[in-house]
């Protein structure tokens, strides 16, 4: 039986072998780190410019969405193909309120950061915790 798709449909065609991709989005790596004053967001997305990409604050969420182009290449015969091209978006679930107008956001060699900084009233705010002397003694 015929395969009707289109070469488009089935995906690359790498020297007489096809190579499946299913129909994910790209998702770049990314951490999170909390420190005492802020939360840092790092986003690895190498080869883009900064008008490619977008950083937007909603309630208790930052939504970091884009597009990454993938190179074109006249005649390839790709042997191996790891590296994710298209339409992404990484969300994150803020743990706490952060100062909107002191929120930064840096692009510097293939890495996005931002960094959310906490609201002042929502400082994280140690208490130490004193026993009766005559506890101690007992």
């Amino acid at each position: 039986m015929q395969d009707k798709r289109t070469d488009r449909e089935r995906g690359w065609v790498v020297q007489g072998y096809a190579v499946w991709q299913t129909r994910r989005q790209y998702v770049p790596p990314t951490d999170v780190l909390e420190l005492p004053d802020k939360l840092v967001v790092l986003v690895e997305i190498a080869g883009m410019r900064s008008q490619d990409f977008s950083i937007t604050l909603y309630d208790t969420r930052l939504v970091i969405s884009g597009s990454r182009e993938r190179p074109p290449l006249q005649s390839a015969a790709y042997h191996q193909v790891e590296i994710g091209y298209g339409d992404f978006r990484v969300e994150v679930a803020l743990p706490w309120s952060v100062s909107r107008e002191s929120v930064t956001a840096s692009y510097k060699d293939g890495f996005l950061q931002v960094e959310l900084p906490r609201r002042a009233d929502e400082q994280v705010h140690y208490v130490d915790v004193h026993t009766d002397q005559q506890e101690e003694n007992d």
